[in-house]
């Protein structure tokens, strides 16, 4: 392998590929369920690159319901039988155009795994940043969800998405670190100005040494420094790490002041400013999730469209055709 020209992520994906086929039962779940007043069993599958399919008592023929991003809405209800309340749970799939599914799970506890794997396959798929309910909501998307902050999205997605914003100065953008798992990063657009001075040969930065040039007779001649200023501006975006210790308390990189909370770090700063790399700036408006926002945390699957600013996608058949075969240990 040491002497082959395809780059390691490849090798790495067409072996995934080869264990998706040879295992292929392993990207699907299945639950046993009834369907509502009826003692009819039904199995729903969960696989992620189809989505959310069923077949009555045990048969091989499977009816499609739907992916994941055309889910519209999940809800759990308490069952009700003759003698009241029952341990069974109605769960409830609502599509984008009104048909429902609805099942009898027999526990609460089998009920909130279905809905959890179908909210994770969602946040996936569709919109990293949402869930249905929140009973089985992540603890950190929570937090996300109340801090407007971003997931691990990567800096090039971070700062287009202030640059379609406008860039206004002061605006800012909260995401967590994909390198550390208990820190946070904040992009902010500033408005940088750079003075120039413009003499009798051209332009040059305040605290460049005049050069020599050559005058009109052939005399080496000094560009003089007392020439007018002129003011250059343009948009530019800083970076600064927000860290988080085991108790809970928040604090900048680099400044020993802790906060009990990221929304009191914020408001503090963004009353009496900060710097950050070399920069005086202060913190306007933040730049939050938007629903269903395109971004390096969502999974492309065979023929989705990519999101924008990602790289060019793998291309699949010439995975396929690559070969693995098995080496003797005694020849290497």
């Amino acid at each position: 392998l040491g002497g082959c020209q395809t780059a390691a992520p490849h090798l790495k994906l067409k072996y995934l590929l080869d264990l998706e086929r040879l295992q292929r039962p392993w990207a699907e779940e299945s639950f046993r369920v009834r369907s509502p007043g009826s003692p009819t069993d039904i199995t729903i599958y969960v696989a992620g690159e189809s989505g959310v399919s069923w077949s009555c008592g045990g048969s091989e023929n499977r009816q499609h319901f739907c992916d994941f991003p055309d889910i519209a809405d999940i809800s759990i209800k308490q069952a009700s039988g003759e003698g009241g309340p029952v341990e069974n749970r109605l769960v409830t799939l609502t599509k984008a155009d009104n048909r429902v599914l609805e099942v009898e799970f027999p526990t609460l506890r089998e009920a909130r795994s279905f809905v959890a794997l179908i909210d994770g396959y969602y946040r996936l798929t569709a919109d990293a940043q949402h869930y249905f309910c929140k009973e089985v909501a992540p603890p950190r998307l929570l937090e996300d969800v109340e801090n407007q902050c971003h997931g691990p999205i990567s800096a090039e997605f971070a700062v287009n998405k202030l640059k379609a914003a406008g860039s206004p100065p002061g605006l800012y953008l909260l995401r967590r670190s994909p390198q550390d798992f208990d820190s946070y990063l904040l992009t902010i657009c500033v408005q940088v100005r750079s003075h120039l001075h413009q003499g009798l040969w051209g332009f040059r930065s305040v605290g460049v040494p005049p050069s020599r040039v050559w005058g009109l007779w052939g005399v080496p001649t000094l560009l003089i420094s007392t020439v007018t200023p002129q003011t250059c501006s343009g948009q530019d975006y800083k970076r600064c790490q927000i860290r988080r210790d085991e108790e809970g308390h928040f604090w900048l990189s680099g400044v020993s002041r802790r906060f009990c909370s990221l929304q009191e770090l914020l408001g503090t700063y963004g009353h009496w400013g900060l710097q950050a790399e070399g920069a005086r700036m202060h913190l306007g408006a933040p730049c939050p999730p938007r629903p269903k926002e395109k971004s390096n945390l969502l999974i492309v699957r065979r023929g989705g469209p990519l999101p924008p600013g990602s790289p060019p996608a793998l291309r699949r058949r010439s995975l396929n055709q690559m070969m693995f075969h098995k080496i003797d240990p005694q020849s290497l």
